[in-house]
């Protein structure tokens, strides 16, 4: 079989951007906080906080969207006035607040879980210069 010759010639690149990298800067691990012994840090409160503001949005969303299928089985058609004027019947409700229940154990169980193992703790580091987690 006879070698190819390709058409493209090869050139060196033509570009005036600067290739110089950044020096490195090896990663700082006794600052390194996920969560402390001592209890929760503020990082940990500030992604509680806003799981529970998804959470509560997540479920406003969900309701409407009860509504809307509701309206839409009785009436074949939904406006923002049926959707705002709208009273769920008991079993609705009583249907409600069970999926309310089960959206708040999804989202808020996990907050539950106590870890006993410390972030980087079992891991063997061959490197003398750098410390292990606790």
């Amino acid at each position: 079989m006879a070698e190819s010759k390709s058409k493209y010639v090869k050139t060196p690149l033509k570009t005036s951007r600067v290739t110089s990298a950044a020096p490195y800067k090896p990663a700082d691990y006794d600052a390194a906080v996920f969560t402390s012994t001592e209890g929760l840090t503020a990082t940990v409160d500030a992604i509680y906080s806003s799981m529970m503001a998804l959470g509560a949005n997540v479920w406003a969303m969900q309701r409407r969207m009860k509504i809307m299928e509701a309206l839409m089985e009785k009436n074949g058609k939904v406006t923002t006035e049926m959707i705002e004027q709208y009273q769920p019947s008991q079993a609705e409700r009583d249907q409600w607040a069970k999926d309310r229940d089960a959206l708040v154990a999804e989202l808020y169980d996990p907050f539950k879980m106590v870890g006993t193992v410390y972030y980087g703790a079992s891991i063997d580091v061959p490197d003398p210069t750098v410390k292990k987690a606790l």
